[in-house]
C-alpha cells in the first residue's frame, strides 16, 4: 500500500477548477438530486494492497460516480437490491434472504491515489505514515427474542447511555484517526417476536431485522462520522456469518466478490461453520516495510469444541492462514480476528481448539500482537516468552481484546463470567491475571476493564503508545506496546 505526501495548494486548486468543469461539460460528477446521493460512502483496504470505494445507494438510483486524481471514474454494482424471501419458503430462517432495497457499489482505487470523492464529499485514504489507529469491536444493539420470551437480554437501543456506539464513533472520528479497525459484530439487531417485550421497542422506533434497515440502523448510520475519518478495515464476527447478519456483510463489507449467503440456520444441522460460510483466506496489509496487518475470517470457528473433534478446521486453518507464513520475517505483524485466540470464555476443555492447534509451531515470530473482540469487555493478555515450547524461544503474542464497543457488556449478561449483577460494578475486573489457563499456559500480565471503550493507537519513536477512551473520548487508561515487545502493558485505573 503505497503512501503518498499531500497535495500543494495549487494542485488542489488545480482539482477543483477541473472538477467544475466536467460538470459544466455534463460528466454528471454529481447527482441531479438527493434522491440519487450515495447513502453511505467510505474507503476500506483489502487483500494485495489493493483500497476499494464503497458506496451504497437507494434501490432506484444508479451507482454513483467517483473522482479519483481529478478523473472520473464510475462506480460498479457489487450487490442489487432483493426482495424478502417468503418465511415459508425459507423454512422459517429470516436470516435467508432478507429484504435490502438498497443497491451497493464498488470501486478499486489505485494505491499511488491521492484524492477521491463521491458527490463532492471527500473520501479519506491513506495518509503517508499511519501514526493513529482506532481499535473498536462488537458494536450492534443486542435483541434476539423468540416468541416465547427467553432469549437473549433485550438491549436499549434508544439509550444512549444502554447503546453507545453512537456515542463511541463520534469520539472516534474526533481522535483524528489515521486508519480505524473494526475486529466484528457490527450487527446484533436479529428478531423480536416475545408480544409481551417487542412492543415497547417498536414504541421507542427501535429497528430490528437482518434487513437493509436493521444494517443501516445498528452500523451505518451510528459509524458514519467514523466512515468518513478514515480508511477502515473490516474484521468479520461471527454475527455476520451466513446463518445471521452475513448478507449485509457479504453485500457491503467482505473482501471477497459478493456471493448471496444460502439457507443457513443458526444452530441447527444447517449451521454456519468454517467449510460453508465464504470463509476468506487471510490477507496482509503493508502499513509500512516494518509493520503489518493480517486479516483473518474466524467468524464461522466454533472454537468452543476441541480440536480432536474438528480436525477439517485445523486443516482449513493451516490453509486460510497462509499469509501469516508468507510475510517478510523482518516485519512485524498485527494478527487480527474477531474471535480471540485465547480467551476467558473458552473452558479449558475446549483447548486446544482448531485455531490454536494451527498456530502451535506455525505462528512466525514476528507477530507481536493478535487483535480480537467477540468478549464484550477490554483484556489484555500477555504471556512470558519462555512460558510454551512451541512459541519458544520468541514467545506468544500479546492478546488484545477490544470488545466493547456498544454491545451489552460481559458484566450485564447474567451467563457470562464477568457478570456483575451479584458483585456490584467493577467486582469481576481484574489488575493481574487470576491464573487460569490459556491452551495449557497462564498469563504473567493483563487486566480485563468491564467499560464501554474503544483503543487509540499513536506511533511514537519507542514504538505505540495506547489509550483506552470511554465513549466520549475521556481516557480511562493508558497502555504501552514498545518495540519489539509482545506484551501491550495497560495500567489498571486508579492505580
Amino acid at each position: 500500500m503505497a503512501m503518498t505526501p499531500g497535495r500543494s495548494p495549487e494542485t488542489r486548486a488545480t482539482a477543483v477548477l477541473l472538477a467544475a468543469l466536467s460538470l459544466l461539460a455534463g460528466c454528471a460528477v454529481a447527482p441531479a438530486d438527493d434522491r440519487q446521493r450515495a447513502l453511505n460512502s467510505w474507503l476500506q483496504l483489502g487483500p494485495g494492497g489493493d483500497s476499494s470505494l464503497r458506496a451504497i445507494v437507494g434501490a432506484g438510483a444508479d451507482c454513483p460516480t467517483a473522482i479519483i486524481d481529478q478523473a472520473v471514474r464510475p462506480m460498479t454494482p457489487r450487490a442489487e437490491p432483493s426482495k424478502a424471501q417468503p418465511l415459508a419458503g425459507a423454512g422459517g430462517n429470516r436470516a435467508f434472504n432478507p429484504e435490502f432495497d438498497v443497491r451497493s457499489c464498488e470501486l478499486a482505487v489505485p494505491s499511488a491515489a491521492r484524492d477521491a470523492s463521491i458527490d463532492g464529499r471527500a473520501i479519506p485514504l491513506p495518509r503517508g505514515e499511519i501514526k493513529r489507529i482506532v481499535v473498536v469491536g462488537d458494536t450492534g444493539c443486542r435483541i434476539k427474542v423468540p416468541a416465547g420470551g427467553k432469549g437473549d437480554p433485550i438491549q436499549d437501543c434508544a439509550s444512549p447511555a444502554a447503546w453507545p456506539w453512537p456515542r463511541i464513533a463520534a469520539a472516534a472520528a474526533r481522535a483524528r484517526p489515521d486508519l480505524v479497525i473494526h475486529v466484528g459484530d457490527y450487527h446484533y439487531r436479529e428478531y423480536c417476536d416475545d408480544p409481551r417485550l417487542c412492543p415497547p421497542l417498536r414504541e421507542q422506533g427501535v429497528v430490528v431485522g437482518y434487513d437493509w434497515a436493521g444494517w443501516n440502523a445498528d452500523f451505518f448510520t451510528p459509524a458514519a462520522p467514523l466512515l468518513s475519518a478514515a480508511p477502515w478495515v473490516f474484521v468479520r464476527g461471527n454475527h455476520e456469518n451466513c446463518d445471521r447478519g452475513g448478507e449485509g456483510w457479504m453485500r457491503f463489507l467482505s473482501p471477497l466478490p459478493y456471493q448471496a449467503c444460502g439457507n443457513q440456520t443458526y444452530k441447527s444441522a444447517t449451521r454456519s461453520v468454517l467449510g460453508n460460510n465464504f470463509t476468506a483466506a487471510a490477507y496482509r496489509i503493508d502499513l509500512d516495510r516494518k509493520l503489518g496487518l493480517i486479516v483473518a475470517d474466524n467468524s464461522g470457528h466454533e472454537d468452543y469444541r476441541p480440536a480432536r473433534e474438528t480436525p477439517r478446521d485445523v486443516e482449513l486453518f493451516r490453509q486460510t492462514l497462509a499469509a501469516l507464513r508468507e510475510a517478510p520475517a523482518t516485519q512485524r505483524l498485527w494478527f487480527l480476528s474477531h474471535r480471540p485466540v485465547w480467551y476467558d470464555l473458552l473452558d479449558p476443555a475446549s483447548q486446544p481448539n482448531a485455531l490454536q492447534a494451527a498456530l502451535r509451531n506455525g505462528l512466525p515470530a514476528n507477530v507481536q500482537v493478535a487483535f480480537a473482540g467477540h468478549q464484550h469487555a477490554f483484556e489484555t493478555i500477555n504471556f512470558s516468552p519462555d512460558a510454551d515450547r512451541a512459541f519458544h524461544p520468541a514467545g506468544r503474542p500479546a492478546q488484545v481484546i477490544v470488545g466493547g464497543g456498544g454491545t451489552q457488556l460481559e458484566s450485564l449478561d447474567p451467563h457470562s463470567p464477568f457478570y456483575e449483577g451479584e458483585g456490584g460494578t467493577g467486582s469481576t475486573e481484574r489488575a493481574r491475571p487470576d491464573g487460569r489457563l490459556y491452551d495449557g499456559v497462564a498469563a504473567a500480565t493483563g487486566l480485563v476493564l468491564n467499560r464501554y471503550s474503544f483503543l487509540l493507537l499513536e506511533r511514537d519513536a519507542e514504538g505505540w503508545g495506547g489509550t483506552v477512551l470511554d465513549p466520549d473520548g475521556l481516557p480511562i487508561t493508558r497502555c504501552r506496546l514498545s518495540g519489539g515487545s509482545k506484551e501491550l502493558a495497560c495500567t489498571f485505573p486508579g492505580h
